[in-house]
C-alpha cells in the first residue's frame, strides 16, 4: 500500500508534465485586452469565413486592407479591402474584379485589348453583334451586398435601351455593360451607353438626355447608369475618348445623366444570400465597326 501511495505523487507530475508539454504544442492565440483573436483571418490556423465576418470579428483588421485567410471547406487566401465603404457599409469587402488597362493590366478573359487614341481599352473578342461574358469568382464565399465601378469610352452610335421585341436578361436588352449573377440569371447593375446627350435622338438616347429614349426593361429598374461619350450628331467611326462614360460628368444643361453623385460606383443589396459567381457582358446590337463599348477599369467587391 505504501508504495503504491508513494507512487501517486510520481504519477501526478508525470500527467502534469504530459499536459503541460500538449499545451504548448497547441497554436497559442493572440488575445487583445477584449478577448478577440488578433489571429483571426490573418493565420492559416484561424482562418475567417468571409471578409465580412474578419472585419467583424477581429478589430485587428480595421484599416489593413489586403490579403486574408479565409475557408470553411478549404483555406484560401483572398484580397479584402478593410477599408472601402460603399453606401454606407465600410470594412469587409472582398475583391473579385480589379482591372485597369491605364495600369497595365490585360483584359479579363473572353475580350481582347485594343489601343485608341494613346488608350489601353478591352473590346469584345470579335467584331459581330452579341454580348461577350467574362466571369469573377467568390470562391463559394456567401455574400448578400455588391459594390463596384466601371469606367469606359463609346464607338460610334450605341443606342442605350432601344427596344429589343421581348428583352430579357438573356438577350441584347442594352448596348453597353450588363452585370448579374446566378442561373438564370438575376439582374445586378447595367451600365448604358446612349447615342448623344443633347441631339435630339428620342429613340436611341439614354433615358436620362436632354431628348429622353426609352426606359429600361422593369427587369433593370433604377438599377443602371446611363451616359453618352458624344454631345451633337452621331458619326459611325468616332472614339469619344475624351469624355469617359458613367463619371458624373461631362453632361450639358438639361441633361440628368450626370445627377448621381455616387457614379460611377454602384451598390446592390440581394434578399438573400448568394454563392454565384458574378458575370460581365458587354453588349452591343451591331457590328464592331458601327459601334461599341470600350472599358479601361472594372472592380467588383462583394461582402
Amino acid at each position: 500500500m505504501s508504495s503504491k501511495l508513494n507512487m501517486m505523487p510520481i504519477l501526478y507530475l508525470t500527467a502534469l508534465a504530459l499536459l503541460s508539454l500538449a499545451l504548448l504544442s497547441l497554436p497559442t492565440l493572440a488575445i487583445a485586452e477584449n478577448g478577440t483573436c488578433t489571429r483571426y483571418g490573418f493565420d492559416v490556423e484561424f482562418p475567417g469565413v468571409s471578409c465580412a465576418d474578419i472585419y467583424d470579428k477581429n478589430p485587428a483588421s480595421h484599416g489593413k486592407s489586403g490579403y486574408y485567410v479565409i475557408g470553411t471547406d478549404h483555406v484560401r487566401t483572398v484580397y479584402c479591402d478593410m477599408e472601402l465603404e460603399c453606401s454606407g457599409h465600410k470594412g469587409g469587402w472582398m475583391k473579385i474584379a480589379d482591372y485597369d488597362t491605364s495600369k497595365g493590366d490585360d483584359c479579363p478573359s473572353g475580350w481582347k485589348k485594343i489601343k485608341i487614341n494613346g488608350l489601353d481599352l478591352c473590346r469584345s473578342p470579335n467584331d459581330n453583334a452579341g454580348c461577350y461574358s467574362t466571369h469573377f469568382h467568390v470562391n463559394k464565399v456567401s455574400y448578400n451586398k455588391i459594390c463596384g465601378r466601371v469606367k469606359g469610352y463609346q464607338k460610334g452610335s450605341p443606342t442605350a435601351f432601344e427596344r429589343v421585341s421581348n428583352p430579357s436578361l438573356d438577350n441584347g436588352y442594352v448596348e453597353g455593360i450588363s452585370i448579374t449573377l446566378g442561373s438564370p440569371r438575376k439582374h445586378v447593375w447595367t451600365y448604358a451607353v446612349g447615342l448623344s446627350d443633347d441631339h435630339n435622338y428620342p429613340v436611341y438616347n439614354c433615358p436620362c438626355a436632354k431628348y429622353p429614349g426609352p426606359s429600361p426593361p422593369a427587369f433593370v429598374g433604377n438599377h443602371y447608369y446611363c451616359e453618352s461619350g458624344d454631345t451633337g450628331a452621331f458619326s459611325n467611326s468616332p472614339y469619344y475618348t475624351t469624355d469617359p462614360l458613367w463619371d458624373g460628368d461631362g453632361c450639358l444643361p438639361d441633361n440628368n445623366c450626370c445627377t448621381n453623385t455616387d457614379q460611377p460606383w454602384f451598390f446592390r443589396q440581394i434578399t438573400m444570400a448568394r454563392k454565384d459567381d458574378i458575370e460581365v457582358r458587354l453588349c452591343t446590337n451591331e457590328v464592331f465597326s458601327n459601334e461599341a463599348t470600350l472599358v479601361e477599369q472594372i472592380e467588383i467587391y462583394v461582402q
